[in-house]
């Protein structure tokens, strides 16, 4: 019996033995056929690490080949998620160490933990003070390194800023779109302006070092190493010295508005080449340091800049739209001729006021003008005179010419976020407001009034078509892209955008009346002493709030037109007063001419 009893456990003993040998084995081949990629990935990286390096980005040149946006070293503190052990009581202490909010660094951690030996960087273009601090207590923070990287350096601070743009952390949104073209969750991509349009060509290629580390995380050799190449660099149609002079010369006047009186939010200049569509200067005032945002803006300083009523972030070159004024007045102008309903030659009586169905419509000189004919009622900028063309034209024929000029569409400039301004028609009001267009309105929309919107660009491109007999550039910022070697990559060319075919003798009739406004017109005590021609055009937008948007449109030299300007003021008074004396000061810059003492005429004597 005992040795049956023994058989029987001995039997059992070898099933189970057996049943335990065979799941081993087939728990080896799971793992070794099905599992082995898996097991085999995290033995090399337990083996060795990975260490990326960020390319430079390009650098952006002006068109005289001087550097105003490049790269600078610096270095960053960054967390190896896979030796952060112990996350509960490092974090607060680093977030201590470094004054980035403890949540901030969690979130970062959470979006980082998939690739465990990529850096996550934690705070940018660290001072040496923080270094050293990091340094002496580094014994309490494993997992927290230093890198060695390139900060974006906006030469000039806040010079171009709005067409420049800014970089600053990439967005989960933006991660898992370029996932793919390798970026990483730590990386920087341009948020707006020209560093977001031209991302592809000034984005780098990040290199990087393999290294072989021992059981202790030491480092015992080098297994690979790829050396990060530099993007791709921009040649601008800037004129960074002309920008200069723009910005300080709008900027002075918006100050001496304020001084006066008038509200004066801010302002945009528009210069462009006429003959290609280069954009040689844009202004856009108040403006903000892109610098701050390469650092790593701080939620406080970005909260300030959302919060501040005159909209720094703003570009108000091609963003905002405000009604064109007086400088409207060349589209009805050119309307009026090309439909045969007046001709150069015909003779207005400005008696100050307009008189239409029992209402009364005045214009800026409430006592009149006297006779003129078409040319002299764009150099006095003659209210009375345009009421009478808008009548005769209607509003729709008007808004058509309008769109023909570019009104009401984007510029196609290659920067985010272009308004479109607005083209209003009957159609379009009886369907936004529900009423009928008054004959009224069309006597305000003929002086650039009423529900017209134009944005700078706009103003200087109906400029540039006088210039031209025609022909508007679609504007362009970057003339060439180089290899990071510095040889060229790609020449831009110039693009017609369209073109209005008026007869020359039409075209002549508005040069000559914007060709006398700086001599005899609305803008001859601004221009009086200036050392070259232009031809211009003043406007004052009533705004209904009180407060008047100041305008000066205008191209030079008026014989062999080179460059187009326009100048708004934002609630910053007339025409003749405010916008027009920022446009000699451009123009002095551009010309090379000596700064001349300006006399604009005191409010209320011009347009």
């Amino acid at each position: 019996m005992l040795d049956l009893e023994k058989s029987r456990r001995l039997r059992i003993l070898a099933v189970v033995a057996g049943a335990v040998v065979g799941l081993l084995i087939v728990r080896l081949g799971w793992m070794q056929l099905w599992q082995g990629g898996q097991y085999k990935k995290m033995a090399e990286e337990n083996r060795l690490r990975k260490f990326y390096s960020q390319a430079p980005r390009g650098t952006i040149y002006d068109r005289n080949g001087a550097p105003i946006v490049a790269n600078r070293p610096s270095f960053a503190i960054s967390i190896l998620p896979a030796e952060y052990t112990n996350p509960r009581e490092e974090t607060p202490f680093l977030a201590e160490l470094t004054g980035v909010p403890q949540a901030e660094i969690e979130a970062l951690l959470a979006a980082g933990q998939e690739l465990s030996y990529t850096p996550v960087r934690v705070q940018r273009d660290v001072d040496q003070a923080t270094l050293t601090r990091l340094e002496e207590r580094r014994v309490r923070l494993p997992g927290v390194i230093v890198e060695a990287v390139p900060v974006r350096q906006y030469t000039y601070g806040k010079l171009a800023a709005h067409l420049l743009g800014y970089v600053g952390r990439i967005s989960e949104e933006e991660y898992a779109v370029r996932k793919q073209a390798g970026y990483n969750l730590s990386d920087l991509i341009g948020k707006d302006g020209l560093e977001r349009v031209w991302e592809d060509s000034l984005r780098g290629v990040d290199g990087g070092r393999e290294v072989e580390v021992n059981a202790q995380g030491e480092e015992v050799g080098l297994a690979g190493e790829k050396a990060a190449i530099a993007g791709k660099s921009l040649v601008l149609t800037i004129d960074a010295n002309l920008q200069k002079a723009a910005e300080e010369a709008l900027e002075a006047q918006i100050k001496a508005s304020r001084g006066r009186g008038a509200p004066a939010k801010g302002g945009a200049v528009v210069v462009i080449d006429v003959r290609t569509g280069g954009v040689r200067a844009m202004a856009s005032s108040p403006a903000f340091d892109p610098n701050v945002f390469a650092r790593g803006i701080t939620t406080r300083n970005w909260s300030a800049l959302l919060a501040d009523p005159n909209n720094p972030l703003t570009n108000r070159a091609i963003q905002n739209a405000y009604p064109p004024a007086s400088v409207f007045k060349i589209v009805t102008a050119s309307a009026a001729l090309d439909s045969g309903l007046t001709n150069p030659d015909e003779i207005f009586d400005d008696k100050g006021v307009y008189e239409l169905s029992g209402w009364k419509f005045y214009g800026w000189e409430t006592s009149g003008l006297g006779k003129l004919s078409l040319s002299d009622a764009l150099t006095w900028s003659s209210d009375p005179a345009f009421y009478e063309l808008g009548r005769r034209l209607g509003a729709d024929r008007l808004a058509s010419y309008a769109l023909t000029f570019g009104f009401g569409a984007p510029s196609g400039i290659r920067l985010p976020g272009e308004a479109a301004g607005m083209v209003p028609t009957e159609a379009w009001k009886e369907t936004t407001y529900g009423e009928p267009w008054y004959p009224g309105e069309t006597l305000i929309a003929a002086i650039g009034q009423g529900y017209y919107l134009a944005t700078p660009m706009q103003q200087a491109l109906l400029l540039m078509a006088v210039a031209n007999g025609g022909i508007i550039y679609r504007p362009m910022l970057v003339d060439k892209v180089l290899n990071p070697d510095g040889t060229p990559q790609t020449q831009l060319q110039p693009e017609v955008a369209r073109t209005i075919y008026l007869k020359p003798e039409h075209w002549e009739a508005i040069r000559r009346g914007l060709e006398a406004v700086p001599v005899k017109g609305t803008a001859a005590s601004v221009f009086q002493g200036f050392g070259q021609t232009l031809a211009g055009k003043t406007g004052s937008a009533e705004t209904g709030r009180g407060t008047v948007h100041s305008w000066f449109a205008c191209y030079a030299p008026a014989d062999k037109p080179e460059v187009a300007i326009a100048v708004l003021v934002e609630d910053g008074g007339e025409g003749s007063t405010t916008a027009a004396p920022v446009v000699r000061k451009v123009l002095e810059a551009y010309f090379g001419l000596p700064s001349g003492a300006l006399k604009a005429p005191p409010p209320g004597k011009g347009d």
